[in-house]
């Protein structure tokens, strides 16, 4: 789901105008955006936490160049931690795939992979 798609559900949800909906992200967006950047949390219980993380410096190797080594300066980078409720919500459970037959065939095309 893309931003439109947000504020079309969201509207369809709430009975409100698209464009009252759009407006309401844009300014929520902008508030996350602004205290993260300050350095501040914003923790939205259920749902989760942004917040400002400093990343040291490091060392970098291109895989086609390794003895080349590529300095990756220290910097701030926004992160976002679920909450347990939309983990929760998110964590479906498990099924066991089903079993085939005993002595079935391969697929053909697995057939072919392993000529």
């Amino acid at each position: 789901m893309n931003k439109s798609g947000l504020v079309a559900e969201v509207a369809k949800r709430t009975d409100r105008n698209k464009a009252e909906i759009a407006r309401m992200i844009d300014q929520t967006m902008a508030v996350i955006r602004e205290t993260v950047a300050r350095g501040e949390r914003v923790s939205l219980v259920g749902f989760g936490t942004f917040e400002k993380r400093r990343r040291n410096r490091r060392v970098a190797r291109n895989p086609r160049q390794p003895d080349v080594p590529i300095p990756v300066p220290a910097r701030d980078v926004p992160t976002f931690s679920p909450g347990e409720a939309f983990k929760q919500g998110v964590v479906a459970k498990r099924r066991r795939p089903a079993r085939g037959k005993a002595g079935a065939r391969t697929s053909p095309r697995r057939a072919r992979a392993k000529r």
